[in-house]
């Protein structure tokens, strides 16, 4: 995939602050001026986004508008049930059966609104879906509600995309389906063809997953819809400039990726508290590109072989040739 679709979160391109600097080291911007930065980077042509916070029934019609004047296509569309506190002990799993409703029904209106907006993909974050203490919930009950959610979501528009982001921890200690595995069971189970995966690169790395193993076992199944991209030092979710820890996965990640045959946008879910946001975009796409010219650099075939003979010193040899060496 030389010429990779690449789209924005709209989340990052204004203050982002952490839990020390709640407002951010730097000036928020409108979500207008959001729209038009992320227009303003090159190789930026999508944006990602979340309803009711960023996008609402008020701004809605403009920000569509803006996005076609801008020439920027709508490609995640995500409700956002994380950020109220009446979800704080789970979304789709809330003991409350009231509160479950509430969250299906705010989840349904963003597939409605997605519908106008022209998203390629919902994603749903079950951020709050977890527990922090052992015997906080009954694990049978919650598994149950959050398959039953998901089916009746994606059941509500079948023409529409949804994917399942896995994550193992925070804001809660230990998220459900915090990994490919436990994922990939769920969305097998449900068995709907308009329900799949995003894989994020960062929530993968901190359950210590090799992303090319995480992408066969998702792309085995036609269940890859969604790929979002960052790095961390795989203990927390730092949501770093791509390729800048973990080279060799994401190289590998890369390789595969066109192995497979995966033609969906690649996203930038970036956290760049101190840096300019459009800088961290645009590295990461430099360094995304320039991935694809260190792999090029050796014969596909010559590796495809060492899959075979599984000769680790010919792999490090070829490795090193990626390198310039």
């Amino acid at each position: 995939m030389r010429n990779p679709k690449f789209a924005a979160g709209v989340w990052f391109l204004g203050a982002t602050g952490d839990r020390f600097v709640k407002s951010g080291y730097r000036e928020d911007r409108t979500m207008e001026e959001r729209f038009r930065l992320a227009a303003s980077i090159e190789g930026i042509s999508g944006l990602e986004m979340h309803y009711p916070t960023e996008v609402t029934d008020d701004n809605m019609h403009t920000l569509k508008s803006l996005a076609d004047d801008l020439n920027l296509k709508i490609v995640q569309f995500c409700p956002h049930l994380w950020v109220d506190p009446k979800w704080k002990y789970g979304q789709f799993t809330n003991p409350d059966p009231k509160l479950r409703r509430q969250a299906l029904d705010l989840a349904k209106r963003t597939m409605d609104i997605a519908q106008f907006m022209e998203a390629e993909i919902m994603v749903y974050w079950p951020a709050q879906d977890g527990y922090d203490y052992p015997f906080q919930i009954d694990h049978r009950r919650r598994l149950d509600d959050l398959v039953e959610g998901l089916a009746e979501w994606a059941d509500h528009n079948p023409q529409q995309k949804i994917v399942v982001e896995y994550k193992a921890f925070e804001p809660r200690t230990h998220i459900l389906l915090p990994t490919i595995g436990h994922c990939m069971t769920v969305i097998n189970e449900i068995n709907r063809p308009n329900l799949g995966i995003n894989i994020d690169m960062g929530h993968a790395f901190i359950m210590k997953e090799n992303l090319a193993e995480s992408i066969a076992l998702c792309c085995r199944y036609g269940k890859l819809f969604h790929t979002h991209w960052n790095d961390n030092w795989k203990l927390f979710d730092d949501d770093l400039i791509v390729g800048t820890v973990n080279l060799w996965e994401t190289l590998e990640a890369l390789f595969w990726l066109e192995e497979w045959g995966y033609d969906g946008w690649f996203g930038f879910d970036l956290f760049p508290y101190r840096e300019d946001p459009d800088k961290a975009i645009e590295e990461s796409i430099r360094n995304i590109r320039f991935g694809y010219e260190m792999i090029e650099r050796v014969d596909r075939d010559e590796l495809r072989g060492c899959f075979q003979s599984s000769d680790a010193i010919r792999v490090t040899q070829l490795m090193r040739q990626m390198l310039g060496g």
